[in-house]
């Protein structure tokens, strides 16, 4: 452990030396200079990740102690539904996703999110992986980094997660930063927090109570996850609400499917396999986001939007 520090150490002290490297190659090939040091950081992570994995596969949790993550498992979801916002015309919302879960030891886990989110008429797809430490009896603690397309806007997300179990309580949150380049060529960073309160009324029920603020866009929403047993296979039914600002509504409903590991109860799925979706939570929001840009666009520092174009300001 001591010796993946120090290595971990080392590589971060190289990217200061690397700075005026990439702030060259930066100007000589026309990327965008937020590109690159996004991209560095990932990659620096991941360098992290695996020399952590190398010792996770090592170490031993020790007797009576649940490993990360139980087995290699996964999930598809899938959900439809409605929503609505200030100057634009309610529309169909449609979600879909897919998570697998590799367990690294004992101690840690790494997940990978695909995802595709289509609202007010543009559609939204990407990733994200996760990098995780977990006591499924306690805590788990983390790092989530990706990036998502669409039409109207390009998105590039990193932040920690963390979640505090408590009986049949859960506190999940995450938040972090995000570039996101508009499809009218401005570019802007903003910042992102989700914070769910989960409450299990049974095993196999979960309540959802949370609100986020995505690129600015606020909003709160309330929901259940069902597992239901008696068709033989591990599906459970979802149904969502959120309101926001601008009056932002949106109802959906769907199932989840997961696979792999062992039949067991949903608080233990949510607990011992696979984490949410982060994707799902970054473009859904970000949907709204966007759309407030498109009817109000950014513009260039020293103009403003005329309500066809950006003009620059006299004086």
């Amino acid at each position: 452990m001591y010796l993946a520090c120090a290595i971990v150490a080392g590589e971060l002290s190289l990217i200061g030396h690397r700075k005026t490297r990439r702030d060259e190659l930066a100007s000589q090939s026309g990327v965008p200079l937020e590109n690159i040091k996004f991209v560095s950081f990932i990659l620096s992570g991941t360098m992290a990740a695996a020399l952590f994995a190398v010792v996770a596969n090592a170490a031993d949790a020790g007797p009576g102690v649940l490993p990360a993550v139980s087995a290699v498992n996964g999930k598809i979801e899938l959900g439809a539904g409605w929503a609505n916002i200030d100057d634009l015309s309610s529309d169909a919302l449609l979600r879909g996703g897919a998570s697998l879960s590799f367990p690294l030891g004992d101690m840690f886990g790494i997940q990978a999110d695909l995802a595709a989110v289509n609202i007010f008429s543009d559609t939204m797809v990407g990733g994200n992986l996760h990098f995780f430490a977990r006591d499924p009896n306690s805590y788990l603690l983390g790092v989530v980094g990706g990036a998502g397309f669409s039409n109207d806007a390009n998105v590039y997300y990193v932040g920690p997660e963390a979640e505090l179990y408590l009986g049949n309580f859960s506190v999940e949150a995450w938040g972090g930063y995000m570039n996101i380049d508009f499809d009218n060529s401005s570019s802007e960073n903003k910042g992102f927090a989700q914070v769910d309160l989960g409450l299990y009324a049974t095993d196999d029920f979960r309540l959802t109570f949370g609100g986020s603020s995505i690129a600015g866009f606020e909003s709160a929403h309330a929901g259940f996850e069902w597992q239901v047993n008696q068709v033989g296979l591990p599906i459970s039914l979802t149904a969502d609400a959120e309101f926001g600002e601008d009056s932002y509504t949106a109802l959906s409903a769907g199932l989840k499917i997961y696979f792999g590991g062992e039949d067991k109860s949903l608080i233990r799925r949510h607990r011992e396999d696979d984490p949410r979706n982060r994707s799902l939570d970054i473009f859904s929001g970000l949907g709204n986001a966007v759309q407030d840009n498109a009817t109000s666009p950014l513009c260039p520092d020293g103009e403003v939007w005329n309500g066809e174009f950006c003009v620059w300001i006299d004086g």
